[in-house]
């Protein structure tokens, strides 16, 4: 599968490469990511280069970004396009929502613009909606998952890197706190660790099985022996990581669960 393009228009280069990086490391390798300082600088990239998707700052060298993402649209309608600004205002804002599919405020937690990317390049391009803003990523992704991990270490490092990605988690360091938090709520994901001390994660996989069915939970095996991997299908899982894992992979995994294409 060919990587989806991407070109970031910012005259802070610090800042450009950074995004760049972390779009490029959040994505697994699924972006290609090229980086231009000014709008001048950046018309021969896109004359030269079909991009899916182009993120630029409003305040650069001489075309600002309302007027390059304008020229965009007019070149190819297709191509999707957010407006990062310091400077937002109203009217800025109104701008941005009849020309892209984004506005972001700087500053933003970089979750923030891994997510409304992948949210935006996994939706038709449409120029009649507003631009996708942070309050309406924390709206949507108010979805519950339940973290089921024995190491308390790697449970708060995983809450805290989906809570910082507006997800709502819960944690369960036992079996038996799983299943009381399993029997009183719903959750659109469950990441089960399989080796639970002396218990198996795979027990609330059987027990839970319909209610998982039902209320349509995605559920994610954990374990640092690869060999599950091979038997995940058939305890109930559909999909597998293997330990350690990467918090970038582990995001990336619960993204697109929570917004099928």
């Amino acid at each position: 599968m060919n990587p989806l393009k991407i070109l970031i228009i910012e005259d802070e280069i610090n800042l450009a490469r950074t995004l760049a990086q972390a779009l490029r490391l959040g994505s697994d390798g699924e972006y290609q990511v090229d980086t231009a300082p000014s709008a001048e600088k950046a018309y021969p990239l896109l004359n030269a280069t079909d991009y899916d998707l182009v993120i630029s700052d409003l305040r650069l060298p001489g075309d600002d970004g309302l007027t390059l993402i304008t020229k965009v649209k007019e070149a190819s309608p297709r191509t999707h396009t957010i407006l990062m600004t310091g400077y937002g205002s109203k009217e800025v804002e109104g701008q941005a929502d009849r020309l892209s599919e984004g506005y972001l405020t700087k500053p933003f937690d970089l979750l923030d613009l891994l997510h409304m990317v992948q949210k935006i390049l996994s939706q038709p391009t449409s120029q009649h909606s507003p631009a996708l803003k942070r309050q309406r990523l924390a709206k949507d992704d108010h979805r519950r998952i339940l973290i089921m991990e024995d190491d308390r270490s790697l449970r708060r490092i995983y809450t805290k890197a989906l809570s910082k990605s507006r997800y709502q988690v819960d944690e369960a360091a036992t079996i038996q706190s799983a299943r009381r938090l399993l029997q009183e709520n719903q959750y659109a994901i469950f990441v089960c660790d399989i080796h639970m001390g002396r218990d198996l994660g795979t027990e609330l996989l059987d027990e839970f099985r319909e209610k998982f069915q039902r209320q349509e939970t995605h559920i994610v095996m954990c374990s640092e022996y690869g060999h599950y991997r091979y038997l995940s299908e058939e305890m109930g899982a559909e999909y597998f990581l293997e330990k350690p894992i990467a918090l970038t992979t582990l995001l990336t995994l619960v993204n697109r669960l929570s917004d099928p294409v």
